[in-house]
């Protein structure tokens, strides 16, 4: 699971660096971003506890990342969390830098350029529809107010 959440999230990244994204200019640069075995077995942690929405900021914390962003799905699919994520970039103008709806955090945590690390956890929840509980953590976090995602080409 760990080489296919890689694949998702550098796929995505090297489509903005080439400008290959509609309506999303090209980026002049985008880390490729590395597993963190530290950010996954927080993640899986808080996916373990089976609770909706976001844990708080200072629970995903690792020495080495001051801020650590994070993404949250429930989903019957790992890839359809991961598509609804990636479809947020149709609500976000890059030239005014907001978002319809505030749908968008998801997909500028994908592409935050200086982020370097991450680490995600799934779990299956019994008792939630759907199922699949899907937390990745991303070191250093983004969404930081009032910065864009990236830097244009």
């Amino acid at each position: 699971m760990r080489d296919y959440f890689i694949a998702m999230h550098n796929v995505v990244r090297q489509a903005v660096k080439y400008g290959l994204i509609p309506g999303q200019p090209e980026a002049r640069h985008m880390n490729l971003l590395k597993w963190n075995t530290e950010l996954a077995k927080k993640a899986q942690n808080f996916s373990d506890q089976c609770q909706l929405g976001h844990d708080k900021d200072e629970e995903r914390k690792i020495p080495g990342f001051e801020y650590v962003g994070q993404n949250w799905a429930l989903t019957p699919r790992l890839l359809i969390g991961f598509k609804m994520w990636f479809d947020e970039s149709q609500n976000y103008n890059y030239n005014t830098n907001t978002c319809i709806n505030n749908q968008c955090t998801h997909y500028t945590q994908l592409i935050w350029e200086n982020t370097t690390d991450f680490g995600c956890g799934v779990t299956e929840c019994k008792n939630m529809l759907p199922n699949l509980n899907v937390i990745c953590n991303y070191g250093p976090g983004g969404n930081i107010l009032g910065v864009k995602p990236y830097r244009t080409a």
